[in-house]
């Protein structure tokens, strides 16, 4: 009887364990950007149906973004700069992770690249200085579930980035009721290619034992 109790608890510690969701993918990934079609990214849309920034992931009416049409695929920005950073090099604002009917699209930019980008759009006002200070990078990442829009409730997300030499760097994520994505500011390892590592944790459950 203590042997199957027992048994029991580590089948539901395993469990728990589980709800620490850990996906990795290499920034400088080929085509990553490419093999995510959903309402966000890579479809046509309605002038009225909102839309992702393919560099700030920033939601709004496809009919107030800006549409590129790249590789047979429409992408969505919130200014023609934004446009032009991306049709330079795509892959270096937008990635997706997936994992089983959930997936991840993340933006990153250089921190001057976002202040730059923030008073392009007149939004500079909302640059908190004591964030961004002595900081190198601004991610920004989005949930979608059968490429429909997700809220995940209580659920914490952070961003870990490790370069080749294994320096590693970690941060948390708000969440922006605004811009309807988790963002922050990190120090980037020095380097030229990072992994970077989305950790997923869910709340925790109370077991008696």
């Amino acid at each position: 009887m203590k042997t199957k109790l027992m048994l029991r608890i580590v089948a539901s510690l395993m469990a728990i364990t589980v709800g620490l969701l850990f996906s990795i993918f290499s920034i400088n990934a080929e085509d990553a950007h490419k093999k995510h079609e959903s309402h966000q990214h890579g479809e046509h849309a309605a002038d009225d149906e909102k839309v992702r920034c393919a560099v700030d992931g920033m939601m709004m009416k496809a009919s107030a973004m800006i549409k590129v049409e790249q590789d047979g695929k429409a992408y969505y920005f919130c200014s023609d700069m934004q446009a032009e950073m991306f049709k330079a090099n795509p892959n270096k604002f937008l990635q997706t992770i997936s994992v089983g009917n959930l997936t991840f699209d993340l933006n990153v930019l250089t921190t001057d690249a976002y202040k730059m980008m923030m008073s392009h759009m007149g939004m500079e006002g909302m640059i908190k200085a004591d964030e961004i200070k002595g900081k190198t990078h601004y991610f920004s990442i989005y949930p979608t579930h059968d490429h429909g829009e997700i809220a995940l409730g209580d659920v914490k997300l952070a961003i870990q980035v490790t370069n080749t030499e294994g320096e590693t760097r970690m941060a948390l994520l708000k969440y922006s009721k605004m811009m309807h994505t988790y963002a922050g500011f990190i120090v980037m390892p020095k380097g030229t290619e990072h992994e970077v590592r989305v950790r997923v944790t869910t709340p925790a459950v109370k077991i008696s034992l």
